[in-house]
């Protein structure tokens, strides 16, 4: 099947490695997995329903940012400018990210006719609270089989 293609195309890792790579790099990493994941689902998505290069690309120039202002943030007092940017643009990027991971998940949900309930079936909430590491774990166990009864989540 068609989806099938495209739960296997978006099986990079592991979780815990996306997780680590994560924190070492203070998202920078989480952000190209986001332009990854984003260009091969869209290749499988129809025009109107791809989601936006620009906005996957602000994600990936604001990780750099906040990376920068971070680092910048080790110098200065709390209440200087910098830091004050850089907790600013830090909530930015994680609302875009947060938004990236529904995008993506309405995506795969309406590409794989997916239901709530259905073990291929992308939950809100874990996206909520684990977006993107949910949907890496999610292709990850989707990808290897898994998608009995038992992983419902």
């Amino acid at each position: 099947m068609l989806h099938d293609n495209l739960i296997r195309d978006l099986k990079v890792h592991s979780t815990w490695r996306l997780l680590g790579l994560s924190l070492i790099t203070y998202g920078v990493y989480q952000a190209h997995y986001i332009v990854r994941q984003t260009r091969t689902m869209n290749t499988y998505l129809p025009g109107e329903r791809k989601i936006s290069m620009s906005f996957v690309m602000a994600i990936l120039a604001l990780s750099y940012i906040t990376l920068g202002l971070f680092i910048g943030f080790w110098f200065v007092d709390e209440h200087h400018p910098i830091a004050v940017a850089g907790n600013f643009l830090d909530l930015v990027w994680a609302l875009m990210v947060l938004f990236w991971g529904f995008y993506a998940r309405n995506r795969i949900n309406a590409h794989t006719a997916a239901r709530r309930g259905e073990a291929h079936w992308f939950s809100g909430l874990w996206t909520l609270l684990f977006t993107p590491l949910y949907f890496n774990y999610k292709i990850n166990v989707l990808s290897s089989g898994g998608d009995s009864q038992r992983i419902a989540a």
